[in-house]
C-alpha cells in the first residue's frame, strides 16, 4: 500500500484494526513510507499470533467482549456502508444484531422462516420509542448478521432473504477458510472457541466438569463461610446464576471444593433449580483442616486430580489461581470465565 486510504482515524480494513488518534495511529500512518505500513501490518499479524498463543490457541468469549468486538470490529466497517436495516440470524445472531442496530441508530428486522424480514415494531413503526424520529431510507442495504460462521450451514436459514438485491451478509467472529462465504466479518477466529452465550447448554458441556461456587452461584462471602449455621443457610438460599445452570444436556458432573457433609443441602438445591448433572463430586470432610490452610492449592489439586482420572474434555473454575493449578497439573482445557481464556 503506496498511501494511506482513510481519511480520518477509525478501523482500517488493511490493517484490520482501529487506527485511532489516541495513540495516534491514524496520523503515523498518513505519513509512513509504505514498507513501514507492510511491516506495521506483519507485525500487527504477529501480535494477534501471539495473544492467541498466550490464551491457549482460543477464547472464551464473554457477551461484554461480543459487544464490544461490535463497536470495535464489526460497526465501523457497516458505518462507512448505506444500511438501511439489521437481522439477527436467530437466535445467536440476534445478539450482534441489536448491538449493531442501536449504535448504528436503524431498524431492527425479524427474521422468519422462508427468508422473510420484518421490521420489529414497538413504539413506533421502525422499532423502539427513539425511533419515532427516524427517517426511513429509500435506498440502502439490509444486513443479516450471525455472531460466529464456522462451516457456513447456520446462513442457509437466511438464503432466501440473501437473494434480494438489498439484503447482505454479516457476521462477528469467521472461520479464517470461510471468510469468502460472507459478506462483511468482524475478525477471523480459528476454532476452537467458546460462546458465554450457549456454552452451559451446548453439546460441549457432555464432556465438561464445572466448579459450583462462583460458577453456578455466587461464592460464598467469608464472614459467612466460617460460621455453620450461617454457611448452611446461605447455600441453601442462594439464588444462582441462571445464565451458567446447565438445562437443556446434562453436564459430566459438579466438582467442588464444599465439604462432603453439605451433600444433602447441594443436592436439594440441585434439583430445586433443575440442574442437569452427572455426577457431584465434593471435597472430603476428613480433609478440612487440610483445605482450610492452604484452600486454593488444595481445592486446586483436587479438582486436578479429579479431572485427570476421568474422561472430561474441559473443566470450568470460578478462580484464576485455582485453574492454573487444574492447568499446570491436569494439561487439559480450562475455562475460567473470569480471565476470558481457556489454555
Amino acid at each position: 500500500m503506496n498511501k494511506c486510504q482513510c481519511d480520518k482515524p477509525g478501523h482500517c480494513d488493511f490493517y484490520n484494526k482501529e487506527m485511532g488518534s489516541q495513540p495516534d495511529n491514524w496520523g503515523w500512518c498518513q505519513g509512513a513510507t509504505p514498507e513501514q505500513r507492510e511491516r506495521h501490518k506483519v507485525d500487527s499479524i504477529r501480535k494477534e499470533k501471539r495473544e492467541m498463543r498466550i490464551k491457549g490457541g482460543g477464547r472464551y468469549i464473554t457477551i461484554a467482549s461480543m459487544v464490544e468486538d461490535c463497536k470495535k470490529l464489526l460497526i465501523p466497517k457497516l458505518a462507512k456502508m448505506n444500511i438501511k436495516g439489521v437481522s439477527g440470524l436467530p437466535r445467536s445472531g440476534t445478539l450482534p444484531a441489536a448491538v449493531c442496530a442501536m449504535f448504528l441508530n436503524v431498524p431492527l428486522y425479524n427474521l422468519s422462516d422462508g427468508g422473510c424480514l420484518t421490521k420489529a415494531g414497538g413504539a413506533s413503526d421502525d422499532g423502539g420509542r427513539r425511533m419515532k424520529y427516524y427517517k426511513e431510507k429509500e435506498e440502502g442495504t439490509i444486513v443479516i448478521i450471525d455472531d460466529t460462521l464456522f462451516s457456513g450451514e447456520a446462513m442457509e436459514f437466511a438464503f432466501p432473504a440473501l437473494i434480494r438485491e438489498d439484503v447482505i451478509s454479516a457476521v462477528l467472529y469467521v472461520n479464517p477458510s470461510k471468510v469468502e462465504s460472507v459478506d462483511v466479518y468482524g475478525m477471523t477466529l480459528p476454532h476452537p472457541y467458546f460462546l458465554e452465550w450457549c456454552f452451559f447448554n451446548s453439546k460441549y458441556i457432555k464432556n465438561t466438569y464445572i466448579d459450583f461456587d462462583g460458577i453456578l452461584s455466587p461464592n460464598v462471602p467469608y464472614k459467612i463461610a466460617i460460621d455453620d449455621d450461617k454457611y448452611i443457610e446461605y447455600i441453601t438460599n442462594v439464588e444462582p446464576y441462571y445464565d451458567r445452570l446447565p438445562t437443556l444436556f446434562e453436564c459430566k458432573g459438579i466438582v467442588t471444593a464444599r465439604l462432603e457433609r453439605y451433600r444433602d443441602v447441594t443436592e436439594a438445591w440441585l434439583k430445586k433449580y433443575n440442574v442437569n448433572y452427572g455426577e457431584l463430586i465434593m471435597f472430603p470432610t476428613e480433609r478440612e483442616a487440610e483445605r482450610n490452610a492452604s484452600h486454593i492449592k488444595e481445592s486446586g489439586r483436587f479438582k486436578a486430580d479429579t479431572f485427570i482420572g476421568s474422561d472430561a474434555k474441559i473443566f470450568v473454575e470460578s478462580e484464576s489461581k485455582e485453574a492454573n493449578i487444574i492447568r499446570e497439573l491436569s494439561r487439559k482445557i480450562v475455562i475460567c470465565p473470569e480471565e476470558e481464556k481457556w489454555a
